[in-house]
């Protein structure tokens, strides 16, 4: 039991992950998400239905340490898909608000059973063969998600119980992580797209450029630092430009001829130009 299992999960994680790495779009994630784990709550159904355990023992630790693997991503991918369908498209504060108010729900939960919640998070055992053995006669938990919890040959009372915390505490740090990125953009309502512009002379030529331009303090009259300039010609010209900047500005003073080569072609080039377009 335990190989088979281990490996059905190992498989489903490894899935899940592609998902969310080739699907940026929190709702095409979570609809694929929710697409494929239904096609293996199915599978994994077929196969509880008629797997006999070996053991009480066995049978435990199937309900309590494997079966949220699976059932706790399709509770956390249900309610992304609706706090991202119903989140405010424009507004960060609106934004904010949405996220911190889901959160809130999150903590909320804490205080729901909470009998049964600190039992499961000190680590508690002695209450397992009644919380984790299946029984026709226990109550199940009244969850409108029936796909996880509609044949209690399938479910103990209380390891929808756990699915439910552990996907709790998955969307915790998914809202904390939205709200941190919505504060720390500082222009979040008007992101823009990568730019299209890329450049294609060398590293140390544009570097000379933003050299040359601060010199001529171009940019908020001088009180800006050179750092921040080049964080920017980087974002704008899709080149990747950290602290060579100031390597490359040592390799241009210490040049044996002319120390603004690019500066003084471009210069020449842009004058050769005009010229002609005169004379023509």
């Amino acid at each position: 039991m335990q190989g088979c299992c281990n490996d059905f999960f190992y498989e489903f994680e490894l899935e899940v992950e592609h998902i969310k790495k080739t699907n940026a779009n929190p709702i095409t994630q979570a609809k694929l998400a929710l697409e494929y784990i239904e096609i293996k709550l199915k599978e994994l159904f077929l196969w509880l239905e008629k797997f006999i355990f070996n053991s009480k023992e066995d049978e435990i630790h199937f309900f309590k340490e494997l079966k949220f693997k699976i059932t706790s991503k399709y509770i956390f991918f249900n309610r992304i898909l609706d706090i991202e369908s119903k989140s405010p498209s424009n507004s960060k504060k609106l934004k904010i608000k949405h996220y911190e108010k889901a959160l809130n729900n999150c903590f909320q939960f804490s205080k729901q059973d909470k009998e049964f919640y600190k039992y499961y998070r000190s680590g508690s055992i002695h209450n397992d063969h009644l919380y984790f053995i299946r029984n026709s006669e226990k109550q199940t938990s009244n969850l409108d998600i029936s796909l996880i919890n509609f044949d209690k040959k399938l479910c103990t009372s209380h390891d929808v119980k756990v699915a439910n915390i552990i996907a709790n505490d998955i969307l915790e740090i998914y809202l904390e992580e939205k709200i941190e990125e919505i504060n720390s953009s500082p222009n979040s309502n008007h992101q823009t797209a990568k730019s299209n512009l890329n450049w294609t002379g060398s590293k140390i030529e544009m570097v000379e450029l933003i050299y040359g331009l601060h010199n001529l303090k171009m940019f908020n009259g001088g009180n800006t630092d050179i750092k921040e300039i080049a964080g920017q010609f980087s974002k704008t010209f899709n080149i990747v430009l950290d602290d060579s900047i100031y390597r490359c500005f040592q390799d241009i003073k210490n040049r044996k001829t002319i120390k603004t080569k690019f500066l003084h072609s471009l210069s020449e080039n842009f004058n050769n130009k005009i010229v002609e377009e005169e004379q023509n």
